[in-house]
């Protein structure tokens, strides 16, 4: 279980899963796995996607920001903002890596009430 507000937690989980199916190519699938740990929870969110170049790693999670191939998709780069302000008001942490096999992987960990 984790305690806070449920609005947040939904707006900002349905951000980087959106963001997962936005980028995978047709055909393929978006990965979703949650794990419980003994004071954490950790729900990992992969995709197929282009990935991210390794500096903007960091960055895709600031405001209006976009990667090169984000500026020719819909949106305004507010998307992971949200979902990692979210993240951090409930006391958790978010990050991103590109995974070997192609794909990036956003990883949300939130302590267990």
């Amino acid at each position: 279980m984790v305690s806070g507000r449920a609005d947040l937690l939904h707006r900002a989980i349905e951000n980087v899963v959106r963001n997962a199916v936005k980028y995978t190519p047709a055909g393929t699938q978006v990965d979703v796995e949650l794990r419980a740990a003994a004071r954490c929870a950790s729900l990992t969110v992969a995709d197929r996607g282009p990935g991210v170049s390794e500096h903007e790693l960091v960055r895709i999670f600031e405001p209006y920001y976009q990667t090169n191939s984000e500026r020719r998709a819909d949106g305004f780069g507010l998307g992971l903002a949200i979902a990692q302000r979210a993240i951090h008001l409930h006391g958790g942490s978010i990050r991103a890596t590109n995974q070997s096999a192609g794909g990036l992987r956003v990883e949300i960990e939130l302590p267990l009430a």
